[in-house]
């Protein structure tokens, strides 16, 4: 899972959004968006409305909508040393330390995890850290992960001054966004949820929509 957040104050001739997070990038789209109804007009109407209506939006995206929008390639991260090394240079490094591995993925999940063998997992090499030979993983969150205390600690100060929460293509598997989503119906902030499929907070938006993220956000006027 890839997560983010962004704080969208509106004004009158724009808007800004601070992103704190890296995010993972699969190449072929269609590969890994779920499938999903067409954007339904009456509920973009109400998307319009949501955000029109919000002076100061908090806009937390996930993984939905790194999938759709090309962005960079994520970085595999030291937990030693915290040096990064980019995903094109793992790449080399996994061929030089398995120049005669090959496998054949038995299918696919919806975050882009492929399942292997076990005899294929075991005799795969992972790289260690170039820097200081310790251990590396995808710099990104997984479900059940926890995030970067610093990162959780800026959404709850962004979200003391929103007046809307904005959800974009995140099911909200991590517990860390389940507690700023509670937090911010404790403040009485209007949520809205753009993500296919059920979230584990659906029941405290005010509007929620199944559709692609691609799709529906180029249809809304964010003026």
């Amino acid at each position: 899972m890839r997560m983010s957040f962004g704080l969208t104050f509106r004004a009158a001739k724009g808007c800004w959004m601070v992103n704190l997070s890296r995010h993972c990038s699969h190449g072929s789209i269609g590969l890994f968006v779920p499938p999903s109804p067409p954007a339904d007009p009456a509920k973009v109407k109400e998307l319009q409305r949501f955000i029109t209506l919000s002076k100061r939006l908090l806009v937390m995206t996930g993984a939905g909508i790194s999938t759709e929008s090309g962005i960079p390639d994520y970085r595999v991260l030291c937990l030693d040393c915290g040096e990064q090394t980019s995903r094109r240079v793992l790449q080399e490094r996994f061929e030089i330390l398995n120049p005669t591995w090959s496998a054949e993925a038995h299918g696919v999940a919806p975050d882009g995890d492929v399942f292997l063998t076990e005899e294929q997992v075991q005799s795969f090499r992972v790289p260690s850290c170039a820097r200081c030979g310790g251990p590396l993983k995808p710099d990104v969150v997984f479900f059940g992960d926890t995030v970067n205390p610093d990162k959780v600690d800026f959404v709850h100060r962004r979200i003391r001054e929103a007046d809307s929460l904005l959800v974009v293509g995140s099911s909200l598997q991590v517990s860390d966004l389940v507690r700023v989503i509670l937090t911010a119906r404790e403040k009485q902030l209007p949520i809205a949820i753009l993500n296919i499929g059920p979230t584990r907070s659906d029941d405290l938006a005010c509007l929620k929509l199944d559709s692609r993220c691609g799709e529906l956000l180029p249809l809304i006027d964010p003026y």
